[in-house]
């Protein structure tokens, strides 16, 4: 466990082993769980990954405080803090790695949330040493509100899990439907997504519409109102197995949130060859690119229409689901990883915080 050093692009990188103080209270199966999941599964030799076992809910506005007090007396030796997530340290011995998925408190939390981020949250960022975004979006919004220093805001893209695209199962439901693949938050959009389905004519073609998530009341009304209640469906929660089966017998994807920082759904979708209808606004165009069919969220018209012609023009799914083919080919968790790595070597090396310094 001797200190090694090598010298990259004129750069001089602490590979020798040290610990990674890590906040790993995330669920998994949420997005960032599968976050953490896969910088686990990619994690170097030379990093030694030390589970804080912080207590305390995560979303508490105490949890910055519950992740100093489980670091404090255990680095001594040097190393880093680094999270999946996106709560800092209030304090922390080692410089501080934290990864930004969106800055939805922006938009559609309360002001008090957003007051809280601005006059708590922001400092502590502006004291890590990287702070990690998801997308090229969610960096140019996170250096607009933060103030941060561009060269110590990165961008790792979000992957998507293989299992996508090695399934080829459906789960034989009885009838050619389109998804929604999500939960169910409000700047979702489900509810223009409802009525713009109503407006599109697919229930006259026997194409439901298909959400993830157990049955909710209010957009259950919705479909009432609208004449289609018998022709929204929600999947409930589904297994592992089950998520990729959903997605491949689906006829399309209607994905038509108003922000989002990724849009993991995006790319699963694409993984499984399905053709994909989403916004035009926040991440989604980046993620989507040209292989996808992008609309006006805020428009219950022009997702309707997009709805029809995805239905009426077989060719255009298929050209869409092969673009989607490529497209997905820029989202892979292994590369993901290594440049997740590279960033808290980085931040390693220039602190030179090695457990056994240089040689």
């Amino acid at each position: 466990m001797g200190g090694l050093w090598r010298r990259a692009m004129g750069d001089q990188r602490c590979v020798a082993k040290y610990q990674v103080f890590s906040d790993m209270r995330w669920p998994e199966k949420t997005g960032i769980g599968n976050v953490m999941t896969a910088m686990m599964d990619g994690c170097p030799s030379h990093a030694e990954v030390v589970d804080l076992d912080v207590q305390g809910r995560i979303g508490s506005p105490l949890s910055p405080l519950a992740v100093s007090r489980s670091l404090r007396g255990k680095a001594l030796d040097g190393g880093v803090f680094w999270s999946a997530g996106f709560v800092p340290p209030l304090w922390s011995p080692v410089p501080s790695v934290v990864t930004v998925h969106d800055l939805t408190h922006l938009h559609f939390y309360s002001r008090a949330h957003a007051l809280y981020y601005r006059h708590f949250f922001l400092p502590l960022y502006r004291r890590c040493e990287a702070v990690v975004c998801v997308s090229d979006y969610t960096r140019r919004e996170f250096i607009e509100w933060s103030g941060m220093p561009a060269g110590r805001v990165h961008v790792v893209l979000n992957g998507v899990s293989p299992q996508f695209s090695a399934n080829t199962e459906t789960l034989g439901l009885p009838y050619r439907y389109v998804l929604y693949p999500g939960n169910h938050r409000s700047y979702k959009n489900l509810d223009r997504l409802v009525c713009a389905y109503a407006r599109s004519g697919l229930r006259d073609m026997d194409v439901h519409l298909v959400m993830t998530g157990t049955e909710n009341a209010e957009l259950m009304n919705l479909a009432r109102n609208e004449g289609v209640e018998a022709y929204v469906h929600f999947a409930g929660r589904l297994a592992d197995v089950d998520l990729p089966r959903i997605y491949r017998g689906a006829e399309a994807i209607a994905f038509v949130s108003l922000y989002e920082g990724f849009g993991l759904p995006i790319v699963e979708a694409m993984a499984s060859g399905v053709p994909v209808l989403t916004s035009n606004v926040s991440a989604m165009p980046e993620v989507a690119g040209d292989a996808a069919l992008i609309v006006d969220p805020y428009s219950v018209d022009d997702i309707a229409r997009a709805l029809r012609q995805l239905m009426v023009e077989p060719g255009l799914r298929a050209e869409l689901a092969g673009r989607g083919r490529e497209q997905v080919r820029r989202f892979d968790w292994n590369a993901s990883a290594d440049a997740l790595w590279s960033i808290v070597d980085d931040v390693v090396s220039a602190g030179g915080r090695c457990l056994q310094g240089a040689v």
